[in-house]
């Protein structure tokens, strides 16, 4: 009889999947199903159940049903987890038990790779992508959807009614009392789809937030692309340009706005690095963003939309005023002079936050032969806001002009990992409920891709022995920041 090491070559990904996690503390990164007690009959081992995602992410099975069935038909399987068949609860369970650890163990293969030098760490590309999440996009709702689904509840019930008092008209009593019965049921059940729509306005009122989704409440409705919208998930990523590795990642429901600050300085402690240059696209072009980004020691080169009023010939448009920072005024093209009372004006954005702008104007507006190219304002004079936030905008904005070819390299550094993962290996929804069980499932899938790059980078008899060489002399333990660390055994 055959052994199955015949049936598994010394290069096949399967041992790489093997080494990793035998190299992984897996109590001491939370796992569950590490310890056993002498009485009754053992659970199947946390690394079994591991190895076993892994292997499914990385060849594209995720079901806990697919990866039942591959433990009684694939002979690599048998190999990785010695013929061993849990069920497929078990499987799915270990999934949803562990998204904390299984964070924990992408950030233990980080550590390990930047232990191989194979980060650039002076370059990284921010970005995000939607995934489908587990509620279809009738169960989402908002203010207008609510008045939407009462208004038309209301129409239904009237029609109803009116059915009702059509049934007290006929002749053929015994019809109509068939038919009033039916009726009457269907206007018990526009009665309680009602009470539970008000119910949820209520509680989405209470909570403070826009919408409310019903079957996984924290999921958000997010424009996807071109106008479309879907109930999903964001994905943040930061890549590194040297190997497109991604080096930390997040799931957030909101927009892209406010993130590029938390992301990339996690990063930055992944990488071990005191600074960093972030090359993201103009979705994160937000003023207080860009300030935290300068205290963090972050030089970024984000794109920033044109801000163009179409109301105003483009000779005047708000970039053609000259600032002048030592007298604190702007310069018209006609060279009248606009200064500010020093007052600070809170200005809110709808989808951002507020912030603190100056409002600069001047009188010779009144006189000006050009008034009506300049403003169409109905006291006739062109304002101007600084935001309290422009000198770093404005740095940034002369770096991404003067920074153009480092920044086209962003498309090709961020957005490869997503068309691995979402085109090449079809992960375009969810299979997970909440933010933080998704995270799990994402701490896996980006294990897999950065495990997949790093078998490109080596090869996979020589990633083998690097995982050994680690196992055999260093230890992995928890930074008190967050991110894992190996320390060699004494």
């Amino acid at each position: 009889m055959m052994s199955l090491e015949c049936f598994i070559g010394s290069d096949n990904p399967v041992r790489v999947i093997d080494m990793l996690v035998e190299m992984l503390d897996m109590s001491k990164l939370g796992f569950t199903k590490t310890k056993f007690k002498k009485e009754g009959r053992p659970p199947y081992e946390g690394k079994v159940l591991l190895k076993l995602f892994y292997y499914g992410y990385l060849n594209r099975l995720r079901s806990s049903r697919k990866l039942e069935a591959e433990c009684f038909r694939n002979v690599e399987v048998w190999w990785l987890i010695n013929q061993l068949t849990p069920a497929y609860h078990t499987i799915a369970d270990f999934r949803k038990d562990n998204p904390a650890a299984l964070k924990k163990a992408f950030k233990v293969f980080i550590a390990f790779l930047r232990g191989e030098n194979v980060f650039g760490g002076e370059v990284v590309a921010l970005d995000g992508t939607k995934l489908r999440a587990q509620n279809n996009k009738k169960n989402n709702f908002n203010d207008e959807k609510f008045a939407k689904s009462l208004a038309y509840i209301d129409s239904k019930a009237e029609e109803y009614i009116k059915e009702l008092e059509a049934c007290d008209a006929q002749e053929d009593k015994e019809a109509a009392e068939l038919k009033m019965k039916e009726v009457k049921e269907k206007l018990e059940n526009l009665k309680e789809r009602k009470k539970e729509y008000v119910q949820l306005e209520e509680i989405m009122h209470k909570s403070g937030e826009k919408q409310i989704s019903m079957s996984d409440p924290e999921s958000r409705s997010l424009p996807v692309k071109d106008g479309i919208t879907d109930v999903c998930y964001n994905i943040q990523t930061v890549t590194d340009n040297k190997h497109n590795l991604i080096v930390e990642f997040d799931t957030v429901n909101t927009s892209d706005q406010g993130q590029m600050c938390p992301m990339i300085t996690k990063a930055m402690i992944a990488l071990e690095v005191k600074g960093i240059t972030a090359l993201t696209d103009k979705g994160y072009h937000v003023g207080k963003d860009l300030q935290d980004c300068k205290v963090a020691n972050i030089t970024t080169v984000t794109a920033y939309p044109e801000k163009n009023n179409k109301n105003i010939d483009p000779a005047y448009q708000t970039s053609k005023f000259i600032y002048d920072r030592e007298q604190n005024t702007y310069t018209c093209p006609q060279g009248a002079v606009l200064t500010t009372n020093g007052t600070w004006y809170e200005k809110e954005s709808k989808g951002k936050s507020g912030y603190l702008v100056r409002k600069y104007q001047t009188d010779k507006c009144l006189s000006c032969p050009v008034q009506s190219l300049c403003t169409k304002a109905k006291t006739k004079k062109r304002e101007i806001e600084r935001s309290e936030y422009q000198d770093v905008v404005d740095e940034n904005n002369r770096r991404v002009d003067e920074n153009m070819p480092l920044y086209k390299t962003r498309q090709h550094i961020a957005e490869p990992p997503f068309g691995t993962i979402k085109r090449g290996w079809g992960y375009t929804y969810t299979l997970l409920k909440s933010i933080k069980k998704v995270n799990g499932e994402m701490a896996i899938i980006f294990t897999m891709y950065n495990l997949r790059r790093a078998m490109s980078i080596f090869n996979v008899k020589e990633l083998i022995a690097k995982l050994k060489a680690k196992k055999r002399g260093i230890l992995c333990y928890l930074h008190p920041q967050g991110f894992m660390e190996y320390k060699r055994a004494a």
